[in-house]
């Protein structure tokens, strides 16, 4: 898995956030599949469970923006949200749905991307999520191609405890020395934090130093973008993983 670089060695990855969201309902097979044909590295996307137990790629709780309906999704049945359109967002396109974290990887086992899977259980516990998601990866084999991330220490702690050898991140908004120590102490791979907060003296460099992992989020400024690629920045997460890779491309060619 990859870790932190310098400018003088590795190029960042781009990730996808949600998918390519800006063309497609985020979160759904068909902003995925567009993220993958654009030439993105890897996929960031939210995992949740409905009520009797499917694991479902979903980023917000309650369904208001996403489908127009106002519940949430854990008190759904997967049939139940298999019901609503995922793309109400995006009227003029045809109708999509939620899809299951296996319907996700039976696709994603055949492309060469890295996935990020962010567990949303920080508003809303869902004991156990982690073996489950654990299991699913394993059933295609596909742990050094998946990074877990959540703003739960406690979810993404218990991950690594499960499985050693799979990338762990923490999400953070702010307080990174707190977020840098916390994976220290822990074992974590790597830091997924806020783009804002690269601008901290010294925290990239030091997290370097310690061969922790950094990726950003999420990066949709072209200054940020290029900033965050001087850093040494090993991943870049981005709604517009279009520009991302025609900004690195410009940075590769002006170091050749």
């Amino acid at each position: 898995m990859r870790t932190c670089n310098t400018e003088e060695t590795t190029k960042p990855a781009i990730f996808a956030h949600r998918g390519a969201r800006l063309e497609f309902p985020e979160n759904t097979m068909s902003a995925f599949r567009a993220a993958y044909d654009l030439g993105a590295d890897g996929i960031e996307l939210d995992l949740q469970r409905t009520a009797d137990g499917v694991l479902v790629i979903c980023h917000d709780e309650n369904l208001e923006r996403l489908a127009g309906v106002n519940v949430d999704l854990k008190d759904l049945t997967w049939r139940q949200l298999s019901e609503l359109n995922a793309g109400h967002a995006f009227p003029e396109s045809p109708e999509e749905r939620f899809p299951s974290l296996e319907e996700f990887l039976s696709w994603f086992a055949w492309t060469s991307l890295t996935v990020n899977i962010e567990i949303k259980n920080s508003v809303y516990p869902f004991p156990l999520i982690e073996s489950e998601v654990l299991y699913a990866i394993d059933q295609y084999k596909l742990r050094d191609r998946v990074i877990i991330s959540s703003f739960s220490l406690e979810s993404v702690v218990e991950m690594k405890h499960l499985a050693p050898d799979l990338s762990c991140a923490f999400l953070f908004k702010r307080h990174p020395y707190r977020a840098l120590n916390a994976a220290l102490e822990y074992g974590l791979d790597a830091l997924h934090p806020h783009y804002a907060n690269t601008f901290v003296p010294g925290f990239v460099s030091r997290c370097r130093r310690h061969n922790i992992a950094v990726r950003l989020w999420t990066v949709n400024s072209p200054r940020v973008t290029r900033f965050a690629i001087r850093q040494g920045i090993d991943t870049l997460i981005t709604d517009d993983p279009a520009q991302a890779l025609r900004i690195r491309d410009e940075w590769t060619m002006r170091r050749s």
